[in-house]
């Protein structure tokens, strides 16, 4: 009969505590998944009444190009696969869950989109909100304004 060893002991000791760990963790996880999920659903059922038009409307009254409203909204439901109406006053990184990368993603891909020219010095301060993002696109030089 062999004698369990240190590490063996060590281990079965272990085992409890690391299975509650695990298991908490597990829970964790499916509470953060369901809370986004309501979250988002929530969203979806508050703004039924919103879409793509009341969106570039809203912004329009303020003096925006509403062909740099309307493809920002596009972009961020198309290519950043926003599921639920995007208000103008919706933070990036919390509402709609885009982290710096997406948000230097999408500066660079709307530029393009409205023929806009990327000027980094222009934006002294974080694009917190989708009105941000749109201001920043429209503040840039157009690429036709350039050439001149």
């Amino acid at each position: 009969m062999q004698t369990p060893s240190n590490l063996t002991i060590w281990l079965s000791e272990q085992a409890g505590p690391l299975a509650l760990i695990a298991l908490l963790l597990g829970f964790v996880m499916v509470v953060l998944y369901l809370s986004a999920r309501s979250r988002r659903v929530r969203m979806n059922e508050q703004r039924s009444g919103t879409n793509e038009d009341t969106f570039v409307n809203f912004l329009t009254a303020y003096g925006f190009d509403p062909n740099i409203a309307r493809s920002t909204y596009r972009y961020l439901q198309d290519k950043q696969r926003v599921s639920f109406p995007i208000e103008a006053g919706d933070l990036l990184d919390e509402d709609l869950g885009l982290d710096n990368v997406d948000v230097t993603e999408s500066v660079h891909d709307l530029l393009s989109l409205n023929y806009r020219l990327h000027q980094p010095g222009i934006n002294h301060s974080p694009l917190v909100t989708v009105e941000d993002l749109v201001r920043f696109i429209q503040a840039s030089p157009r690429l036709s304004e350039m050439a001149a």
